[in-house]
């Protein structure tokens, strides 16, 4: 979408909370910046996608990168736009906003564009637009179905049985520390949210796009999810302790939960130390985390991902330093010790559950990111218990068909008694009947809306009789078959 001047006074790019919509259920509207008139157009065509991951800046708009950080569609367009429109706008349009732009930005070229594929995957944008699929993304078209999710807020997280552990932190080079990490077991959480029994691990993703990968079980130079870790030893020496070695110390020993210990103490931890979805550092909550303008993260928050050492050892120099004669020297081959600081994702705003069930696709985790971390959020989809993501889905569905107008349908009372069929098939989830729900969709509710997509055109037995809502009724239905077809 086109942008005129943008004014937004000294924001820094670093705590801008991203309002783009998500590919994940949470869904915005529009961010609608001073001047901006593209995003009402689009409404005036299209006023069902109000609401929805196509009623925001991501439309029309893409990602990018800065250095090793991952931007959003906002983000990436205020650092290459930037705030005051020094920038090509250009640059960060995607396929669907190019034609728009070249079509007239206005009303009539939305629909001008409607029967183009514009990202080039075989689907026109009606299509793509009528299932909430990006016009713009050749990643992200009908035929893919999100896989499972779902959505906890740190509330959520807290209500679980939590666990505190006290470790090393061991960097490879901004500096070593022990500390006290308090959050919920990454095993429980993933089984809170109902991961399959076929699942292999995990990958867990910070809001910048930083990822690390992590199996379920023990495995050689990874940080695995269930069980327990060895036990490890407290390592002090004055030379390392920056407090008393301001020189070319390197490790911080000045946390709280510090105090009392000796050179050579076993670190006990109650129940065994864990691979930790963390939500508090010493007791207190962590700072949420942001983009400086160096583009790096700075902040932890509002989770982190934190495992502790699976070869347990000293904190050992710096890799940067240039005094390397000294008690614990940098352990670069790791021979006597691992730098699991670097394995302990920060901002974690997405746990990806692998591998992703048959049919489905990723959710977006670019546009997934800041909006959680200002909100305190965090997703978990892929390989686990489709169940929630279906009914959350079948209710939306629900709400639409209630929401028609009357000439939206074949007859009087039709959009009620489409709701009352969707009511049957969430029953016959919520009990189980995952095959006979799907019976139910093949044989009962596509066959009344199926005639735009299949046939060109509305047919004369199907309900719903206008074409854009048709479409999103019907591939709303088919992507509940996909959920409902995955076996757990």
């Amino acid at each position: 979408m086109q942008r005129r001047s943008v004014v937004f006074g000294m924001l820094v790019l670093a705590v801008l909370g991203v309002l783009a919509a998500t590919a994940t259920p949470q869904a915005n509207a529009a961010y609608h910046h001073m001047g901006e008139m593209d995003s009402d157009y689009f409404l005036q065509v299209y006023p069902e996608a109000a609401g929805t991951k196509l009623d925001s800046c991501t439309l029309c708009h893409r990602g990018g990168s800065v250095g090793k950080a991952t931007l959003g569609a906002c983000e990436w367009c205020h650092y290459s736009y930037g705030y005051d429109a020094h920038g090509d706008i250009m640059t960060t349009l995607n396929p669907y906003g190019l034609d728009y732009h070249e079509a007239g930005s206005d009303p009539a070229a939305v629909t001008a564009i409607d029967e183009l594929d514009s990202d080039g995957d075989g689907y026109t944008n009606v299509d793509e637009i009528a299932a909430i699929r990006y016009p713009g993304d050749a990643d992200d078209d009908p035929t893919k179905v999100e896989a499972p999710y779902r959505v906890y807020t740190l509330a959520e997280i807290e209500a679980m049985p939590s666990h505190t552990q006290f470790q090393l932190m061991n960097t490879h080079k901004s500096g070593d520390y022990y500390c006290e990490y308090t959050g919920a077991p990454m095993e429980d959480v993933l089984a809170d949210a109902g991961m399959l029994p076929w699942a292999t691990g995990i990958r867990a993703i910070a809001a910048d796009g930083f990822a690390n990968t992590h199996p379920l079980d023990p495995a050689t130079g990874y940080y695995h999810v269930r069980g327990t870790y060895p036990q490890s030893t407290f390592y002090w020496d004055a030379e390392a302790d920056r407090a008393t070695n301001p020189l070319y110390g390197w490790c911080d020993y000045s946390a709280a939960s510090v105090a009392g210990r000796e050179n050579g103490d076993p670190i006990v931890v109650e129940g065994g130390a864990k691979l930790l979805l963390a939500y508090q550092y010493e007791g207190q909550y962590l700072v949420p985390g942001s983009l400086n303008a160096a583009g790096k993260l700075d902040g932890e928050g509002p989770f982190r991902v934190v495992p502790p050492q699976h070869t347990p050892g000293a904190p050992d120099q710096s890799s940067t330093s240039a005094i390397q004669d000294v008690i614990w020297p940098f352990d670069g081959p790791e021979l006597y010790t691992d730098h699991n600081a670097g394995f302990s994702s920060k901002c974690v705003t997405v746990i990806k559950v692998e591998p992703l069930p048959e049919g489905t696709t990723d959710i977006d985790t670019l546009e997934a990111g800041w909006e959680y971390v200002r909100d305190g959020k965090i997703v978990i989809y892929g390989a686990i218990d489709p169940t929630p993501t279906v009914l959350e889905k079948a209710a939306d569905l629900r709400e639409f068909v209630l929401s028609l107008e009357r000439e939206d349908l074949r007859g009087k009372n039709m959009g009620t008694a489409y709701a009352n069929k969707l009511d049957v098939l969430a029953r016959q989830v919520e009990n189980g009947a995952t095959e006979g729900a799907a019976d139910k969709i093949e044989s009962d509710l596509l066959p009344k809306v199926d005639g735009v997509v299949t046939g060109g055109a509305v047919e004369r037995d199907d309900w719903v009789t206008d074409p854009a809502a048709q479409r999103r009724v019907y591939w709303s239905l088919r992507e509940l078959l996909v959920l409902l077809s995955i076996e757990g």
